[in-house]
């Protein structure tokens, strides 16, 4: 009887496990990165270590996450209002400029991906013609063919920026998508971030509180060929946050095909935006205002894994009934033997 109770307890928390996650949006702490290093290459004029530093797993509101699935494309969508620029960031080795820790990227797009913590956006949502603006409105983070979510699905967004200080952003998750335009044709819904967020920044070997980076801006688009200007250093850290499936409003089993970052004006129930068409947002986006100079770095578009997942509490739960019916089936009087000729 006891050995019943302890396996029904086991069933019944692994049911409750199975439930998922409750809504809720956590910051990140105690994360792991592993670091690879490349031979060194040269592209304008700068020396690139091309060190990967890659994040490997953390805790959010209590769980361990781990990555799973990495986004295989990454679309920029920009207006025809704002100057035609961009603006990233990378690492430098000693914080004062070159040589830089991670590799050089030749398209905008493609300088968010990879799961590289040493380079990134500048000002990503910040519209206007100055050289510290663009006009960048939604960035789609895409994993071809989608992804089967389960409750121990998230996804989360990093920034570069003071402790305490980063900035505000919205996210929401892709849940129909057209391949041969290359579209979001639904989404779930949106969650917004305010600013000012992360009390404290990243403190590891491989990821210190601060570090130097030198910023580099571009006049051709997603075309990041020859900077433009980068003559600008500072130090500063890095800090995550993670928003679990629940906090989406999307029930485990459904089809997640990515997720698009937004300004944090972009607000879906303003008149006349419409959250499909990035040519409806605000081309007013401000960084001075906290709503739109977000600094990402380039670990976009993963999705993580709650460990141990949720899905694999609820199987466990399911296979503790079955062993528990099976302890309490009374046993059976024992057959008389039986001789050899019988097993013929």
């Amino acid at each position: 009887m006891a050995i019943f109770a302890r396996v029904l307890n086991l069933a019944l928390l692994g049911l409750v496990l199975w439930a998922g996650p409750v809504s809720a949006q956590f910051l990140i702490t105690q994360p792991t990165f592993t670091v690879t290093d490349a031979a060194d290459s040269t592209h304008e004029g700068y020396t690139f270590r091309n060190t990967a530093t890659s994040l490997v797993n953390f805790q959010a509101g209590g769980t361990l996450y781990r990555v799973g699935a990495t986004a295989d494309q990454a679309f920029v969508r920009r207006n025809s209002v704002n100057a035609n620029r961009s603006s990233v960031w990378y690492r430098g080795e000693t914080g004062t400029g070159a040589p830089f820790l991670g590799a050089h990227a030749g398209d905008y797009g493609a300088l968010l991906l990879g799961n590289n913590i040493n380079r990134g956006s500048d000002n990503t949502f910040a519209n206007g013609t100055n050289t510290q603006t663009g006009n960048i409105e939604r960035l789609d983070f895409v994993w071809s063919g989608g992804r089967l979510v389960d409750p121990g699905f998230a996804v989360a967004v990093f920034d570069r920026g003071a402790a305490g200080a980063h900035d505000a952003f919205r996210i929401a998750l892709i849940t129909g998508w057209d391949a041969g335009t290359s579209r979001p044709t639904a989404y779930s819904n949106m969650i917004a971030q305010a600013g000012n967020w992360g009390g404290a920044n990243f403190n590891t070997p491989a990821v210190p509180s601060a570090f130097g980076y030198t910023l580099f801006r571009y006049t051709n688009g997603d075309n990041l060929g020859a900077n433009v200007s980068s003559h600008e250093n500072g130090t500063q850290g890095v800090a995550g946050m993670l928003f679990n499936l629940a906090s989406f409003g999307v029930a485990p089993g459904t089809t997640v095909y990515g997720y698009s970052l937004f300004g944090y004006d972009v607000n879906p129930s303003a008149p006349g935006l419409d959250l499909l068409d990035w040519n409806t947002y605000p081309t007013n986006t401000s960084d001075a205002t906290g709503t739109g100079g977000i600094d990402l770095l380039a670990i976009n578009g993963l999705a993580f894994s709650a460990v141990p997942e949720p899905a694999a509490f609820g199987l466990a739960a399911l296979g503790a009934l079955a062993a528990a019916s099976t302890l309490r089936r009374p046993r059976r009087a024992a057959a008389p033997a039986r001789g050899f000729a019988d097993h013929a």
